[in-house]
């Protein structure tokens, strides 16, 4: 019962007032006691680029409004879009519209998914320094009719992970009915016309709970999700299968047709992820709950995109 009621709490959806009040925290210094080897692999995975992609277009396209926020690390909110049943889409933003290094990580497209949405909460108190190439946007969740109901799909039944236009198939309802045509819904509409506007460097789009982290595509994809992998002990990292091609899902789009080479990889968060355990993200190496970990990881990549 006790677990029951702490998973109904965190699959709450918040409203937007609550969730961008958030308070500030710093980020940690580096933890010298990382061992050499570890460091030196996750170094050279997450290495800088010498010259990294141009930023996004300062004025948002139709369909997106957003709105500065004062004394809270989030520096900017956007209104993304709206769900089939009238709940806002929100994106919010840390550190300098200027800063070239763009990450997004997606909260929650599943509704019943509930630890990337803590994930995001986490990420959202952390502040950006002001002399940082890099900026961090999060959506808590692109999906709020399945996230209050806690279902996996949205009002009307459609998986949003197969409503992308990268090899989109027609598949009769049911558990992988991904809508009508490509981009259907107007919950996936809202995240492509996003993404498409930020183009960002990485997006590491959270799910779960099968608690391993997806390689698809091998090159600089892969070697982003290793890194994520291993400073948020998550894993194992290995290419995760769809039972045969994969279809309509949103980082194989993206990573398709980024126009900055930007990538995309998955994260099966485990059902564990309240539970303290090992941390591998330089400056947090403790025991500290799963979710902590993955923000201080997506934290620590943004940084060195």
């Amino acid at each position: 019962m006790r677990m029951r009621r702490r998973l109904s709490s965190a699959i709450t959806v918040l409203t937007v007032a609550s969730s961008l009040a958030l308070t500030s925290v710093a980020a940690a210094p580096a933890d010298a006691s990382v061992p050499a080897a570890r460091a030196s692999a996750a170094a050279a995975a997450v290495k800088v680029l010498a010259t990294p992609p141009p930023r996004y277009a300062a004025v948002p396209p139709a369909g997106i409004s957003c709105w500065g926020v004062a004394k809270s690390p989030v520096t900017l909110a956007c209104k993304i879009g709206v769900s089939l049943q009238g709940r806002p889409i929100i994106a919010a933003r840390q550190g300098k519209a200027s800063a070239p290094r763009v990450l997004v990580v997606s909260g929650q497209m599943h509704g019943e998914e509930w630890p990337g949405p803590l994930v995001v909460d986490r990420i959202r108190r952390l502040t950006i320094s002001p002399a940082s190439t890099a900026q961090i946007w999060t959506v808590r969740t692109m999906n709020p009719d399945g996230g209050a109901r806690g279902h996996r799909f949205n009002a009307r039944g459609v998986d949003l992970n197969g409503n992308f236009p990268n090899n989109w198939i027609h598949q009769p309802r049911g558990p992988r009915y991904a809508g009508t045509r490509p981009l259907s819904e107007p919950e996936s509409a809202a995240m492509a016309r996003f993404l498409t506007w930020i183009q960002p460097t990485l997006i590491i789009s959270l799910h779960g709970f099968s608690q391993m982290v997806d390689t698809t595509g091998g090159g600089l994809r892969a070697a982003r999700a290793r890194a994520f992998s291993q400073l948020a002990n998550i894993g194992p990292a290995h290419p995760v299968p769809c039972g045969g091609p994969c279809h309509g899902n949103m980082t194989d789009w993206y990573t398709a047709t980024s126009r900055v080479h930007g990538v995309a990889f998955t994260v099966e968060m485990p059902h564990s992820s309240l539970v303290p355990r090992a941390c591998n993200v330089p400056g947090h190496r403790k025991r500290i709950p799963v979710v902590d970990c993955a923000a201080y990881a997506a934290y620590y990549l943004a940084e060195r995109l």
